[in-house]
């Protein structure tokens, strides 16, 4: 608004536009169909890792739109997921990391951790040596973060896989 109360034309006419290519993206990427490549290769890291003795791989996203569609997409796969993000309780969480240090052989194992960043805070994983960033953060120092739940003291493995997905 300017000083005297009166809205700015040009500003109203600007946020007009915006919202008009807004909608016309959402549009056409609710129309999007076909196969999904960095799915498919998500995919290819998920069935070497369940190859290999330490089989446990956590994926981080930063959104939960993300985490939902990575969930419903690894329906079909042969592997045992669990998922972390905001609205899951503390006791929930230390659940699912129990869950996801158990043996490949244990019924109630985990094989496959989603994560947003709350799996960034508290939580070790140094029992896993893969991780994957389906999404990098804008922030460089959230990727080193991620990476710190695995890199860890404590690490029984020589190396860690990190797999970066843009």
């Amino acid at each position: 608004e300017a000083n005297d109360g009166e809205t700015v034309p040009e500003f109203e006419d600007t946020l007009f536009g915006f919202s008009d290519e807004v909608k016309s993206l959402i549009d056409r990427a609710s129309k999007l169909r076909g196969p999904d490549p960095k799915f498919e290769a998500f995919c290819k890291v998920v069935r070497d890792k369940q190859r290999l003795p330490n089989n446990k791989l956590l994926v981080f996203s930063t959104f939960r739109h993300t985490l939902k569609y990575l969930l419903k997409m690894t329906v079909g796969e042969p592997v045992r997921v669990g998922i972390i993000h905001g609205d899951i309780p503390d006791d929930e969480r230390r659940d699912l990391r129990q869950r996801f240090s158990l043996g490949r052989d244990d019924p109630k194992a985990l094989d496959l951790l989603f994560s947003s960043e709350v799996g960034c805070e508290g939580l070790d994983f140094q029992f896993c040596d893969g991780l994957v960033n389906y999404d990098l953060p804008w922030n460089p120092m959230r990727v080193e973060q991620r990476i710190g739940r695995i890199d860890r003291y404590g690490q029984k493995s020589e190396t860690v896989a990190i797999y970066n997905f843009i």
